[in-house]
């Protein structure tokens, strides 16, 4: 916010007053932007929670504030939702997977395992997601 103040012009003397009353009156709120933030990510961008924690730490957020943020997600929409990013991804590697090539198969799983890695979803959960979603 500071950063904002500074870009519009304010001077250094009246940032802080401004910031001040802008949080007494419950316009800045860390734990409202922590809840904010984790749900966007999730619902729109479809992130996981390592990506979003990473991100919240990157933006300066304490531990609790994390913790609280990632506390709106509910684990059946997560669960879901990287079901529904590895369904229609596996779909479209299928497609140039040679079926009786243990190679080839192996490979586009990776490629799909890979996929759900760097939209920040763990380990353990994909694998266990992967193998209700991929039949081979």
């Amino acid at each position: 916010m500071e950063k904002k103040l500074k870009d519009y012009g304010v001077l250094e003397n009246d940032i802080f007053p401004i910031i001040e009353k802008l949080m007494v009156e419950g316009f800045l709120n860390e734990k409202r932007f922590a809840s904010a933030f984790a749900s966007g990510k999730f619902r729109y961008k479809k992130w996981g929670r390592k990506r979003i924690i990473n991100e919240m730490k990157r933006k300066g957020l304490s531990d609790e504030l994390i913790d609280s943020g990632l506390s709106v997600l509910s684990q059946e929409e997560y669960t879901k939702t990287l079901d529904d990013l590895l369904t229609k991804k596996w779909k479209l590697l299928e497609r140039k997977v040679d079926k009786d090539d243990y190679d080839s198969l192996m490979a586009a799983k990776q490629k799909l395992v890979n996929y759900a890695l760097q939209k920040g979803y763990e380990n353990d959960i994909i694998w266990e997601r992967m193998k209700a979603i991929v039949k081979n």
